[in-house]
């Protein structure tokens, strides 16, 4: 980048500013085609022509609706000096032609004349008397040669003209008095340019005139837009009327109008190309020069770094591992070696996956008889495989640790438990113990058949307060930590459900673990939002504040899945009801809460369940509001849930515990080293396919924002 902006400052200004519009606003552009300065189409130009938009061609300004406009063929900035059409007109008095083509002053700022090279050939001068120094062409053979037809009563044309400037500066335009003194009035038919050829013949151009211009003041006075650009001459001429003007040319060899408010003067495009490819050189040069440099520099830190690590010893990085092992075993987390969860997972085989999380892929598994029958094992995303990394693999184990011993401390009967963890080879492992039936998502969403989005759950209302009253005690127990800790990613996928339907909340504090695991090697970590759709607080999405209100917001939406058995986001719902908050919020709102009540736990007619079911719904509504001072604490809301609970009568048929798993898993999980087999075996009428799927959280943009707060 740094290159490209020197190339710019090399490069030629006349590469890029050949048609620039210039001149403090003065547009000099008709339809695309540009003139040079001092003329343009704006009240800022100092000489103001008229554009002809069909032709995108230049025009004199004419002072009479009678006289035809005249066409601007070319323009020499050189010579300041530009050519009009004037071809044969019998209509074209002598007064309009001056008025029109000899203008002593524009805007009190220029003007131009015909030049001393134009003659004028004057038609109907019968009552003339022609003097000595003019002569006269007899009208049918100027009508021949112009190929036009005669005026009527013309019987000779007489040219008039002025002799060749003796002085420079001076007699550079006609004379219009020769003009006047012709005598002929009546029409001024045609013009003609004399000059002399490329090859050095005299040349005559009939139908056309030679108009030079100035702009008013002498080179000494000059000002504002008569300024003459660098690289430029200036030069004093006699204007017609007397008064003098001056014009500004470029020195030979360059191009450009001369003016400072114009295009100023640059060298040709040859020379232009020839000068930027030089300076392309150069920089291409310097460029791989420095790249040269700095590779071989790089080159040898790199050399230098391997041999630094080579001379490391195993020895040295075992007993870092070592250490490690001995302050995890200290906090009473048993740490594994990762050939032992390779072998209680035959290898991380798909037989033994249950899903796929937002923090990596958990596998059933079975470890040494130290610990129990089933364990999951949950397979962190960030790892470290290349041998360079050794230093950032210690770091990473050594934060993930720290996370580990915080994760360790928490004991609730309604959390899932940590029982190990594996910091062995750059892995971060981490072993829980096994929870058999699935989560509260599939057991409210089994057997969906896409009709409004809700399924056909067994749970009972009296199984779905148990669920709700022990999930919140223990997302209370953890805002009660020292330092508190905030879940952020409470949903139904991430509470499971034991043998007995006890919710056993899952993933907490494990965003900090994974999110820290990188601030090894990374310099930013993000702090947006992170959170799974339908469930993430708006006002933590607005404002980026992470709060223990958060989980209440995204608990209350885990109470209208209790009610309504709905997904959270159903795109097949109407558009303002894609998002199951939005829906229940309005129903609730209005006193319709039975609208949306899960037909399935009405089914046995008892009018408690209804009453219940409204105090849960008036909850779930507190738990929702946008701000979150209105909302309640997490121990107000489980004290809440289990006032509604105990609420219930007493009743031994209809108890959460009386339903068998939804599913039991038989694998050989053998540590012999036989191929080991999964298999799966519903024994429930609605089979759920996988045991522990944890849904993919969705980061409102890249990044984590750490769940503890010191």
């Amino acid at each position: 980048m740094r290159q490209l902006f020197l190339l710019f400052l090399f490069l030629p200004h006349g590469t890029f500013s050949a048609t620039a519009a210039a001149g403090g606003g003065c547009n000099r552009r008709c339809n695309g085609s540009p003139v040079p300065y001092p003329f343009g189409f704006s009240g800022d130009c100092p000489i103001l022509l008229s554009c002809n938009a069909t032709a995108s061609t230049p025009q004199l300004r004419t002072g009479s609706t009678a006289a035809a406009p005249y066409p601007i063929l070319s323009f020499n900035s050189t010579r300041s000096t530009f050519v009009v059409s004037l071809v044969p007109l019998c209509n074209r008095t002598v007064g309009d032609a001056n008025a029109s083509l000899n203008v002593a002053s524009q805007n009190g700022a220029a003007g131009y004349g015909v030049s001393s090279q134009t003659g004028l050939f004057l038609g109907a001068c019968s009552g003339a008397t022609p003097k000595a120094s003019n002569c006269s062409a007899p009208a049918d053979i100027m009508a021949q040669l112009l190929k036009t037809a005669r005026c009527v009563n013309d019987t000779a044309w007489t040219c008039v003209g002025s002799p060749p400037p003796s002085i420079k500066g001076r007699g550079e335009f006609l004379d219009w008095g020769h003009v006047e003194a012709a005598g002929c009035e009546d029409a001024l038919t045609t013009a003609t340019v004399n000059g002399i050829a490329p090859a050095g013949v005299p040349s005559l151009e009939f139908g056309v005139a030679e108009l030079g211009w100035w702009l008013n003041g002498t080179c000494a006075n000059a000002t504002g837009g008569g300024r003459c650009a660098a690289n430029a001459t200036c030069n004093d001429v006699q204007t017609p009327s007397g008064a003098w003007g001056h014009r500004c040319a470029c020195l030979d060899g360059m191009t450009g109008d001369g003016f400072a408010a114009g295009e100023g003067c640059h060298y040709g495009a040859e020379r232009s190309k020839k000068k930027f490819l030089l300076v392309v050189a150069g920089v291409v040069a310097g460029v791989v020069a420095g790249v040269a440099a700095a590779a071989g520099a790089l080159l040898l830190c790199w050399v230098q770094c391997r041999r630094c690590k080579a001379g490391r010893s195993s020895s040295e990085r075992l007993a870092a591992m070592r250490l490690l092992s001995e302050a995890a075993t200290s906090s009473g987390v048993p740490v594994y070696s990762y050939a032992e969860v390779a072998r209680a997972t035959n290898s991380f085989s798909h037989t033994h996956r249950l899903g796929t999380g937002a923090y990596g892929t958990v596998y059933v598994g079975k470890l040494p008889a130290s610990a129990p029958a089933l364990v999951a094992i949950k397979r962190l995303r960030s790892r470290h495989h290349h041998e360079d990394d050794d230093d950032d693999a210690a770091a990473a184990a050594a934060l993930l640790l720290n996370e580990i011993k915080l994760i360790s401390s928490v004991s609730h009967p309604n959390l899932v438990r940590l029982l190990g963890c594996c910091l062995d080879r750059g892995e971060q492992i981490l072993v829980y113990e096994y929870v058999p039936n699935g989560t509260l998502s599939q057991h409210l969403l089994a057997g969906d058949s896409g009709g409004g989005g809700r399924g056909r759950s067994r749970l009972t209302w009296r199984a779905r307060l148990g669920v709700a009253a022990e999930t919140a005690a223990a997302i209370a127990y953890l805002h009660g930590m020292r330092p508190p800790i905030f879940h952020r990613d409470v949903k139904s996928s991430n509470i499971l459900l034991d043998g007995s339907l006890r919710p056993k909340l899952a993933d907490f504090g494990l965003s900090r673990a994974a999110g820290r695991l990188g601030e090894a090697t990374r310099s930013h970590v993000s702090t947006a939002p992170q959170g799974t759709p339908g469930y993430v607080d708006p006002e933590y999405h607005q404002c980026f504040h992470l709060s223990d209100k958060s989980d209440v917001y995204s608990f209350g939406v885990v109470l209208l899945e209790l009610i309504t058995a709905m997904k959270v986001v159903d795109f097949d719902r109407p558009a303002a009801e894609v998002n199951l908050a939005s829906l229940a919020l309005d129903r609730i709102g209005k006193g319709r809460v039975g609208e949306i009540v899960d037909p399935a736990i009405l089914g046995g007619g008892e009018e408690w369940v209804m009453e219940s079911v409204r105090h849960v719904s008036e909850l779930a509504f507190r738990c929702l509001a946008f701000h979150k001072d209105v909302r309640p604490a997490m121990c107000e809301v489980a004290a809440e849930l289990h006032r509604i609970r105990d609420a219930a009568p007493d009743s031994d048929s209809d108890s959460g515990s009386g339903l068998r798993p939804m599913m039991d898993v038989q694998i050989d999980l053998s540590l012999d080293g036989a191929e080991t087999v999964g298999k799966k075996v519903a024994v429930s009428p609605v089979s759920v396919q996988e045991v522990w799927v944890s849904d993919q959280s969705s980061p409102s943009t890249n990044g984590s924002m750490p769940r503890f707060v010191a």
